[in-house]
């Protein structure tokens, strides 16, 4: 099943697919896609499983469209809500596991052998397509002329291990003020072929991919590992309990579509590369951003900008791949937007920019000059090897500052920046490819110079090399 993975040049939804083809979108390329057409196809035609717990929901139908969790069947992109809402999941799945963070540690065996890294699952096959994405059991498949076929894509298991700790109520920080996350360690170009997926590009060939965030948020009001259907009755909407005392008694706030649920996030495209010679046998470390325009109110319950991992200590054999994403489009205005309403922040409204600039310590708001040599042994940048993406050293180290200072707007020293906006407004968004840097023993600081606003707002981070 081609998947056909794209950035949508806005944030309308797909339209809906009435065939199985993944070319039945001819005249709706401007939209994004996460999984293929074909894939909700298949999901909007097959029939639910029965026996889910659905308390006193009433869905408005009887495919996999529709859940305890999404009752009436709303349509979000090309997922299947049946299986973002339950895993493991008993259905072929586009998805492939890399990680199941979870409390329940002692149930890690379960959840891997689940996983359809390693599990085997099941289709109907060889009837005409409208009939056999409607049968989910064997019998029925069978006693209709379908074949049971075995799917399974014989990859590692997903990593297992404890979720980090969140506080209550908040959504974002855990216990050590960083964000809530988790080492992924990128499969290779050459892990990706042998999963089957496909090439990009002839000149400089690449593998797209997404990534895809699930947080389920489970109870222990009830059983969720043996609450079936035959359950349904023990949980209604909002009730009114008795806690004695002659008190008639108090509603709880609950919600039967969201008592025990999922939510689910998905990525835009990126790309992983062939590993250049000169990378070969040392550790590439990803260095980020993250949050986006607006201050501590606007962006909540994300973060005003940031890099991430804003501290890296590494060796020097390890290299660094200095890369973001910005944006020209956010909305953050009336009704909230994809933020709290309002747009504060440097430069034009609605335009994420993110730049590098090494300073002399921490406490600093000024960037170190590229012609001063006092702090020569402190810049980051002159203490570094740069390479782009290919691997071919940026031979001049001043250019490789230019080309982290204006988010590679310029990538010499020598190009004209008459036209260049001090707020980095005409800036490419996106440093695309980024610089991947060698970098000597030391302690280095860095800031992005637009967004260091130093009344609310310190976008600086710290590497030590050793």
């Amino acid at each position: 099943m081609s998947v056909g993975l794209r950035d949508g040049g806005n944030t309308n939804t797909p339209t809906e697919p009435n065939n199985y083809a993944d070319t039945a979108d001819t005249n709706d390329q401007n939209t994004g896609r996460q999984e293929s057409k074909g894939f909700y196809y298949e999901c909007k035609r097959r029939k639910r499983n029965q026996g889910l717990f659905l308390a006193d929901q009433n869905l408005n139908g009887d495919t996999a469209e529709y859940t305890r969790q999404n009752p009436g069947g709303t349509r979000r992109g090309l997922e299947c809500p049946e299986e973002r809402d339950y895993y493991p999941y008993w259905y072929p799945s586009p998805w492939i596991d890399a990680a199941y963070l979870t409390d329940r540690t002692e149930d890690c065996d379960y959840f891997k052998a689940g996983s359809q890294n390693t599990a085997t699952v099941y289709k109907c096959d060889g009837l005409v397509q409208q009939d056999q994405d409607t049968y989910i059991t064997q019998t029925e498949c069978t006693n209709n002329g379908g074949n049971w076929v075995p799917y399974t894509k014989n990859l590692p298991a997903p990593e297992c291990s404890q979720a980090p700790w969140g506080r209550t109520n908040h959504l974002g920080n855990a216990a050590d003020g960083e964000p809530a996350n988790w080492t992924w360690t990128l499969p290779s170009y050459q892990t990706l072929d042998t999963y089957g997926a496909t090439t990009y590009g002839n000149t400089y060939p690449s593998k797209r991919c997404v990534m895809r965030l699930r947080y389920n948020i489970s109870t222990d009001d009830y059983d969720p590992w043996n609450t079936t259907v035959d359950d349904n009755e023990i949980l209604e909407n909002n009730p009114v309990v008795d806690v004695g005392a002659s008190l008639q008694g108090l509603r709880l706030a609950i919600n039967t579509n969201q008592f025990g649920r999922t939510f689910q996030d998905r990525s835009h495209t990126f790309y992983i590369v062939n590993r250049p010679a000169a990378f070969n046998g040392k550790t590439v470390t990803n260095l980020n951003v993250r949050g986006k325009r607006g201050n501590i109110v606007q962006t909540f319950p994300s973060v005003e900008y940031d890099f991430i991992p804003a501290r890296l200590s590494i060796s020097t054999n390890d290299l660094i791949h200095v890369q973001w994403t910005g944006s020209n489009t956010h909305n953050n205005g009336g009704g909230g937007g994809d933020g709290q309403a309002g747009d504060d922040g440097q430069g034009n409204g609605g335009t994420d920019r993110n730049n590098f600039v090494a300073i002399n310590d921490y406490a600093s708001s000024f960037p170190i000059p590229l012609d001063k040599t006092e702090w020569d042994d402190i810049n980051i940048v002159k203490k570094s090897t740069c390479y782009d993406l290919r691997g071919t050293t940026i031979a001049d180290w001043v250019d490789c500052a230019v080309i982290l200072a204006t988010s590679g707007y310029a990538r010499t020293s020598t190009a004209d920046f008459e036209d260049f906006d001090d707020q980095m407004n005409n800036a490419p968004a996106s440093l695309i490819g980024g610089v991947v840097m060698s970098t000597s023993s030391g302690t280095y600081n860095y800031m992005s110079s637009r967004n260091n606003n130093f009344s609310n707002r310190g976008q600086k981070g710290w590497i030590h090399v050793e």
